[in-house]
């Protein structure tokens, strides 16, 4: 039972009591800016509609931030509603000691796929790689006391690309040392969607850490598998300083049957955790940065004084998949329709320790051998009592009642025969370690039966790819791309396997599937009936059938199709729920009822069937069943928008104006996410696609309290059927349209009212369904309309993916809008990848006049030097620059190695060997204000051809040894490689290359 559903009161249960408070504190903080207003389509089509950020500081200001904090006597944990919802940091009270560790600045780096990103904390990522699109922004939450003593702060949003919420609730029990996560995501669509989840938490690095990760291997985010602990070296991997070779680690644990991770530092005596079913979360991360200043320098990119971190992740996945060249069986996951996930972990402190051998829910437990003397220490996160029992050889060895405070540690000891296997148990507390004798990687893992390890493959035999046939392998691919969000290649590739095999059942239903995504709803379902033609059974095909003759307003068809799905356990619910759907919008409320029940009968937590059951006893008037049904929905939701729009659309419905403006500002204010319209827009659609188009043009004449927009009004517009509220216009500003459902509301919208900008919207839309060539068509009808700079970028990228001349539109964007950065940036880019070098520089010289300070133009200013062999103001521009994470900094330390060699080998044609080899030990040096730190293996193969090449003997002859570290050939391998090569710093490093070998030849006779 809660205590409070939106906010925080008092509960008089007896007992301890976590205690949850609000504050705004006043942090250093180096602020992101720069929202883009050009489609992240041009870039990333699998953000989209998301906006990237571009602007950074080197600099920090105070800020102010809101915090949550939750505290018991124990521990205390800080949440930032703000910055994604992420848990800032967790500390034991009494200790000190951060279990999660806390960046005291809010240092914001460009490093996620949207751009901005602080390290530390506990952040919660789901869509579909990498770091989550809200973890800068804010998020719905809301904090509440709860009956049991505990207390809560529920985060959540939405991946806006595949329209799938999440939510998680951050629960501090009243008497233990852990919190809880305990996580909601759903796929309210009728399509898979990809399936991505890591919960990433932070912890210090110290040279004394010891990773407690049980396992006998690693995976590569390719899938590729390494050994574990130890690598093909004998590096004991576990043991942090032992990770000083290479560059930034990522250790995909897998091989044991275990429930927990951690971490722990000897020389301090404490550490931290994680616990979770295996079975819920059997991905396990740690994410070490390079030891070398490669990996150095983050410290000082993201933290002021706290120091360098190391992560450890829990995943719902073995790995954050990544497609490689290595063939195995890890392949990106799936959100199976109209379905969800719920798990909970456990995040919790280790005092006392000395490491960790087992953990629970309750406590950890630490188990050394030492010859015939077994040591256990025991920490509970709770008080409480229990045995402690030892076995030697399969026999008993002792058992001693121990009283346990939390974070208390208590040590035991046994005697054991010292070659005889032993075994530890605290049944209580839930744990139990045992020896496993020649189980590398394994030590105290008892898993299920007495086997620790689980004997899944991970490799693929080298032979079975290519023994496949050629079309099963192009579906395979293609399902890859799908699952990946990149829908156009997978078409490409399914459209292959359909060629080659016109009745291929996978091609076909992958096509239709992509058909229905992509608002091709006749073209998909003709994909979709060819399987039927084969099986009028199958149940995925009925379920995507039905689903295309629904949007397509062939409801008999959808009826029956869905009827079919039904029979089949996998589509069985998600099939009833469309049912109930149908029947909702048919006004058959009992029919309603008795399919979103069946629906509940095969899944208790699907939102789409319980939000039916509630607008079904809203519509009859059944008040009682109405507030059953949402009460519901707020027990497995807190954060549930559609209930405070139940709320308001019942009290609009009795007329009653007070209480309706009420539940409107309630519902108003929820809504505290980075985009709360496009929250309204998605309930708005909701109710609009279940046939109640009343009830939700009434939810978008809220639309001006959260934002407004183009889109909404286009929809408000369309559903009143009125086009004079088209008049004001559509301003396109971060207006990004993507919803297959709004496709024909901005057909109308563009024909009934002449302003250029719901053109420029419905050709965003149709790009954002990969319908690229639609889009380019009604892109190009704007002409020279617009008074907008990003729609001509916009036109400029869309031309570039469909083989027109970008030119003329990157140019335009510009002379519109000279005072945008960015699209000086794209000018810039496009002349130098295009070869158009002398306007490149003229470009980017008008650019640094009117943004002296951005080291982006900085950057591809001195590349255009470099190309025009002007490496003396090359060199002088980036001594001069500072540089931070971004998209062309990468670069950064190549163009001043190029502009150092470019120099060396003009003094070398000019005859000064000493000033050439001054600049070639410059090009050897890492200048830390480029924003990038030397590897322990950098290639540096170039410079050093170049120093033998400069070398002079005394004879003046050629030097004994020279070319042998790095020889000639090579370096015409290198440049052979780069002969046709399209990046414009590539065909600079081609030209270094030549102008090395010519100089080598020269010097070296």
């Amino acid at each position: 039972m809660l205590c409070a559903a939106l906010a925080i009161v008092s509960c008089d249960a007896p007992g301890p009591r976590a205690r949850i408070s609000e504050e705004v504190r006043v942090l250093d903080t180096y602020p992101f800016s720069d929202p883009n207003p050009v489609p992240v389509l041009a870039t990333d089509r699998r953000l989209y509609p998301y906006h990237t950020f571009e602007g950074y500081a080197a600099t920090s200001e105070p800020r102010e931030w809101k915090v949550v904090t939750m505290e018991n006597d124990l521990v205390e944990v800080f949440v930032l509603p703000e910055v994604g919802g992420k848990v800032w940091g967790a500390v034991v009270k009494e200790t000190g000691h951060e279990f999660i560790y806390r960046n005291e600045v809010m240092k914001f780096r460009d490093i996620a796929l949207r751009g901005p990103w602080t390290s530390g904390g506990l952040e919660f990522n789901f869509g579909v790689i990498g770091h989550t699109p809200a973890t800068a922004t804010p998020v719905d939450y809301l904090v509440r006391e709860n009956a049991d003593g505990s207390v809560s702060t529920i985060v959540g949003a939405t991946d806006l690309p595949a329209r799938t919420p999440w939510r998680v609730e951050i629960r501090l029990p009243p008497d233990r040392a852990a919190f809880e996560t305990r996580v909601l995501w759903y796929n309210p669509t009728p399509l898979e969607q990809p399936y991505y989840n890591w919960m990433t938490a932070a912890a210090f690095a110290q040279d004394d850490l010891e990773l407690f990760v049980p396992g006998d291997a690693y995976l590569e985010h390719s899938g590729r598998v390494r050994p574990w602990p130890e690598d093909e070296e004998g590096r004991f991997l576990p043991l942090y300083r032992n990770n000083a070779f290479g560059g930034h680690k990522s250790y995909h644990v897998v091989g044991a049957l275990n429930d927990f991770f951690g971490g722990y530092y000897h020389d301090e005596d404490y550490g931290w955790g994680h616990w979770a079913p295996h079975e819920e979360m059997p991905g396990r991360k740690m994410w070490l940065w390079a030891l070398s200043p490669a990996g150095g320098i983050w410290e000082e990119l993201l933290t002021d004084t706290d120091g360098q971190y190391v992560e450890f992740q829990a995943g719902r996945l073995h790995v954050q998949y990544s497609p490689g060249a290595d063939r195995n069986p890890i392949s990106q996951g799936a959100f199976d329709p109209l379905s969800a996930s719920r798990w909970t972990e456990t995040w919790f402190p280790l005092e006392g320790t000395g490491g960790l051998t087992d953990a629970s829910p309750h406590g950890a437990m630490h188990v050394e051998r030492e010859s015939d003397r077994l040591r256990v220490v025991v920490q509970a996160f709770g008080a409480g009592a229990d045995t402690v029992t030892a076995w030697s050889g399969g026999e008993q060895v002792g058992a001693r009642a121990v009283a346990l405070e939390p974070l208390e540690p208590l040590e035991v000891e046994f005697g054991v025969a010292p070659v005889q296997p032993w075994r530890v148990s605290l049944p209580r507390l839930g744990l139990e370690a045992c020896s496993t004798p020649g189980a590398t990687g394994l030590a105290g893992v008892c898993g299920f039966g007495g086997e620790p390890s689980v004997s899944r493959p991970f490799a693929t035999n080298a032979e079975a790819w290519d023994a496949l046939p050629e079309t099963d392998r192009l579906v395979f691919e293609a399902r890859e791309l799908a699952r990946g969000r990149r829908y156009a290649e997978a078409r490409t590739l399914y459209e292959r396997a359909l060629a080659a095999e016109p009745w291929n059942r996978e091609a076909l239903l992958g096509l239709g599937a992509l058909g229905l995504r992509s608002a091709r709803y006749e073209e998909g379902l003709a994909h979709a009936r060819r399987v039927l033609q084969l099986d009028t059974y199958d149940a995925e095909a009925n379920f995507l059938a039905g689903n295309l003759y629904l949007a397509l307003g062939r409801r008999a068809d959808a009826l029956d199709s869905f009827g079919w799905a039904a029979r089949s356990v996998g589509f069985r619910a998600a099939a009833r729920t469309r049912l109930a759907e149908l029947a909702l919008e048919a006004g058959d409320l009992a029919g309603a009822r008795r399919h979103a029940g069946l629906a509940l009968d095969h899944d208790r937590v699907s939102i789409p069937a319980r939000e039916v059951l509630a607008i079904a006893a809203r519509l009859a008037g059944d008040e009682t069943g109405a507030a059953r049904a949402r009460a519901e929905l707020l027990e497995l939701d807190p954060l549930n928008h559609f209930v405070l729009a139940e709320r308001y659309l019942a009290a609009r419905a009795e007329g009653d104006e007070t209480a309706g403006g009420a539940e409107a500002t309630r519902l108003a204010a929820s809504m505290r996410s980075e985009y709360p319209g496009q929250t309204l827009l998605e309930l708005a659609v909701g109710y609009a696609n279940r046939g109640l188009p009343g009830d939700a043009a009434r939810l978008l004449e809220l639309a001006e309290e959260v934002g407004g927009g183009p889109v909404a009004a286009a929809w408000l517009a369309f559903l009143r059927g009125d086009a004079e509220l088209l008049r004001a216009g559509a301003d396109p500003a971060f207006a990004f349209p993507y919803r297959p459902e709004t496709l024909p509301v901005l057909r109308w919208a563009a024909r009934e009212d002449a302003h250029w900008g719901w053109r420029y919207l419905l050709g965003l839309n149709l790009w954002a369904l990969d319908r690229d060539a639609e889009a380019a068509e009604v892109l190009a009808s704007l002409g020279d309309d617009p008074d907008y700079g990003p729609a001509y970028a916009a036109r400029a990228h869309l031309a570039r993916a469909t083989s027109g001349d970008p030119g003329p539109d990157f140019r335009r964007a510009v002379e519109v809008d000279p005072d945008n950065r960015l699209l000086h940036i794209s000018l810039i880019r496009h002349l130098q990848e295009t070869g158009r070098w002398t306007e490149a520089r003229e470009a980017s010289g008008r650019g640094r006049e009117r943004f002296p300070g951005d080291f982006n133009l900085a950057l591809l200013h001195v590349r255009g030097l470099l190309q025009a062999g002007e490496h003396g103001e090359a060199i002088r521009i980036l001594g001069d620059t500072h540089v931070l994470p971004s998209e062309n900094s990468g670069e950064a330390h190549r163009l001043y190695e190029f502009a150092h060699v470019g120099a060396a080998l003009d003094e070398l044609e000019a005859g000064d060997r000493p000033v050439a080899r001054r600049h070639l030990e410059a090009a050897l040096l890492w200048p830390a204000s480029l924003g990038q730190g030397r590897p322990f293996d950098p290639d540096d193969r170039l410079v050093r051809f170049l120093f033998d090449a400069a070398a002079e003997s005394p004879d003046g002859g050629p030097v004994p040894g020279a070319f042998e570290t790095v020889t000639i050939a090579s370096m015409r391998a290198r440049a052979d490689s780069l002969a046709d090569a399209a990046s414009p710093t590539a065909a600079i490093e081609h030209a270094l290359l030549r102008r090395a070998l010519a100089a080598a030849a020269r010097l070296q006779r």
